[in-house]
């Protein structure tokens, strides 16, 4: 939980049981008091669009959460089902390059549907079906037979989720030798604690979008 009551979860995969592991930190977030509520899924790459689906439906009650389509492929709706929703806080996404798959799908269908605000960087584009097809020698090709779809129509694959408040995250330092080349980092018991969610610039400007004060 944050400063202001606002509850933050940070998700770095996806698969069937973390979006229960979600739905359940959610709920719990609630009966702690939680009046808003920031979704991390900053370099979430694992997980499939199933999952993006599912996860996207925690927060919706209503409306098309993404729909797959390919040039033989018919389209397929994707419709949230109230029963599954369980939140109606304000929410926000936090987003980077590394977000893909399951977590864009999430992100496209809750920016798309008004429902949140998504903060950071442009993702990485990666929202398919795939077929596999088994070759004479044993080996494989897998083949993109379709694409999904943001809620306006938007191909995530091509286009991925542009964030409607883009904030850049900051580079990492590295250290480097004499020659340039970047030092092994070292952990030192001396260094200071981690710095708190609230002190990240991403996270910072969602809590201002949500009109809370860290």
């Amino acid at each position: 939980m944050l400063a202001g009551q606002v509850g933050y979860i940070n998700i770095d995969a996806l698969s069937p049981a973390l979006v229960k592991d979600t739905a359940a930190a959610i709920e719990k977030l609630q009966k702690e008091g939680a009046q808003k509520l920031v979704l991390d899924l900053r370099s979430c790459a694992a997980g499939t669009p199933e999952d993006g689906t599912a996860l996207a439906n925690l927060f919706l009650n209503k409306g098309l959460i993404t729909y797959e389509q390919g040039q033989k492929v018919p389209r397929q709706n994707f419709e949230a089902d109230p029963a599954k929703a369980i939140t109606t806080l304000p929410l926000a996404i936090l987003t980077n390059h590394g977000t893909a798959s399951a977590a864009e799908v999430a992100a496209a269908a809750l920016m798309g549907n008004k429902r949140a605000q998504v903060v950071g960087e442009r993702t990485y584009g990666d929202a398919s079906v795939r077929r596999t097809i088994t070759m004479d020698d044993g080996g494989a090709i897998i083949l993109s037979v379709a694409k999904y779809y943001s809620p306006d129509g938007k191909a995530i694959q091509d286009t991925g989720v542009t964030p409607g408040t883009v904030v850049n995250e900051p580079e990492v330092q590295t250290d480097v030798d004499e020659n340039g080349e970047p030092l092994p980092s070292v952990p030192d018991a001396n260094l200071a604690p981690p710095k708190k969610a609230e002190d990240d610039p991403v996270v910072k400007k969602a809590l201002e979008l949500l009109g809370a004060k860290a």
